[in-house]
């Protein structure tokens, strides 16, 4: 297990600074590491408290199961009755998918993917284990926060050594394109904003044991001179950190996808609990704190982007263009998909916009997915993660105070936030920002566990 939380945690951190793992070597080191990881588990499977579900498995079987056969090779016979082309093949031969290519890379980073979300939800069944991994990815977002805003204000548009060529006025960090740096941000933030809150509601804990029946206002204001303050004052600091970096990002959706996840994530702590007073100045604080740094570093470029929205969400030229295309491509293939990855090659058959340029991606991720795999696959896929969000918001309500409904709570956020984006972008298509939230997905769905202890801060879990 402590060779599997490496390679988790190794893993996740070379794919983001390998380009958010659109550079194909790094990211095959990260496949390998994976590979062998799940291999490993499978013959030295280890002692967990709870096994996997055997529903656990459906959903990542049955995918790959299109994805296989969409590869086929089947009969053109078969081939012909059930969609419109015939992609390669001998003279009896051929596949569903456009680009056999093309799907044979993907299926691979969606195995990785799948890889991760089950070591993910065998190693976070150790509650130190699960602390370590969130410090980590906590502590990953953050180094990328600072890159990025280093690049924003000191006007040094490298990632490495490497001269940047696209969104020159923005911080990226170490991905080439801001909105997928934001979405690594937006995913990771609200562990940080839940954090913030479990460590305050400790504090009113102590405070509630010590002075009685005080109020949650008057405890409020007594623990600026607690020592044990200082970690919410932390997991605020960073909070606040990330949340100014996407804001820098200059990425719309990534702003309001994760705005509304922040949101969320206070909006269900005011459910939970019948004293309202902490989450909400709470909510204040972090609000506050990252207008204050934005507009002292310099707000005005980032919201001149929001002036434009109606530019580029027009036109015979925007994304919005594309998206009346792809509903052609899925109308053509409901049922079997063109193939997992073959949207820029199947999408030149219905193109009638950006004529003079390549369209890697729809810019929505749940078309995309349905142009690739088909309705069917694309539902089961969406629904999976439904079901995963549903089972997070459930488990966030199971104790106030307590550890384990904290990060169930950041995981609601973080995938409210990237499936949010998603209907106007392709992260789930970057390795990196997939693989993270695999991660995030296998931890939502780690059982509990009161076996272990847990570190009370960053500094004690080192």
């Amino acid at each position: 297990m402590k060779a599997a939380e490496a390679i988790l945690i190794v893993g996740t951190v070379i794919a983001v600074a390998a380009f958010g793992g659109t550079e194909p070597l790094s990211f095959a080191f990260v496949e390998i590491l994976f590979f062998a990881a799940g291999i490993w588990l499978l013959l030295r499977p280890p002692a967990v408290a709870t096994p996997v579900p055997s529903g656990h498995f459906l959903v990542p079987a049955l995918l790959t199961a299109v994805v296989l056969v969409q590869l086929g090779p089947l009969p053109v016979s078969l081939v012909s009755r059930i969609a419109v082309h015939a992609a390669y093949g001998e003279e009896h031969l051929s596949a569903l998918t456009f680009a056999s290519y093309n799907s044979r890379s993907a299926l691979l980073i969606l195995l990785a993917c799948f890889v991760a979300f089950f070591v993910s939800r065998m190693v976070n069944q150790d509650r130190a284990r699960k602390a370590r991994l969130i410090y980590a990815l906590v502590a990953l977002a953050v180094v990328e926060a600072f890159y990025g805003l280093a690049q924003y204000l000191m006007n040094v548009q490298t990632i490495f050594w490497f001269s940047k060529k696209y969104d020159l006025e923005e911080a990226t960090g170490t991905y080439i394109n801001r909105n997928h740096f934001a979405g690594m941000l937006e995913m990771v933030l609200p562990f940080a904003v839940s954090l913030a809150i479990y460590e305050g509601e400790r504090l009113l804990a102590r405070r509630k044991r010590r002075h009685g029946g005080s109020s949650d206002a008057s405890r409020a204001q007594k623990i600026a001179g607690d020592h044990k303050a200082y970690a919410m004052i932390l997991w605020l600091a960073l909070a606040v950190v990330l949340m100014v970096a996407i804001v820098f990002s200059r990425s719309r959706m990534g702003i309001l996808a994760s705005s509304f996840s922040i949101l969320a994530i206070f909006s269900l702590k005011l459910l939970q609990r019948k004293q309202k007073a902490f989450p909400m100045a709470l909510g204040a604080v972090f609000v506050a704190l990252s207008l204050w740094l934005a507009v002292w570093i310099g707000v005005r470029p980032a919201l001149t982007r929001f002036k434009n929205i109606g530019q580029e969400f027009s036109g015979n030229e925007s994304r919005l263009s594309l998206w009346p295309a792809t509903l052609k491509l899925i109308a053509a293939h409901p049922f079997t998909g063109t193939g997992l990855g073959t949207f820029p090659i199947a999408f030149t058959q219905v193109q009638k916009t950006f004529l003079r340029n390549f369209v890697p991606h729809a810019h929505n991720d749940y078309l995309e997915f349905a142009s690739d795999l088909g309705v069917p696959a694309a539902l089961l896929l969406f629904g999976g993660i439904i079901f995963v969000l549903v089972r997070a918001v459930r488990n966030s309500f199971r104790g106030e105070g307590k550890y384990d409904p904290a990060i169930s709570l950041a995981c609601c956020g973080s995938i409210l936030a990237i499936l949010l984006h998603s209907f106007t972008d392709f992260n789930l298509h970057i390795p990196a920002n997939a693989l993270l939230f695999a991660v995030i997905l296998g931890l939502s769905l780690a059982p509990s566990s009161q076996n272990f202890s847990l570190p009370n801060s960053p500094a004690e879990a080192g």
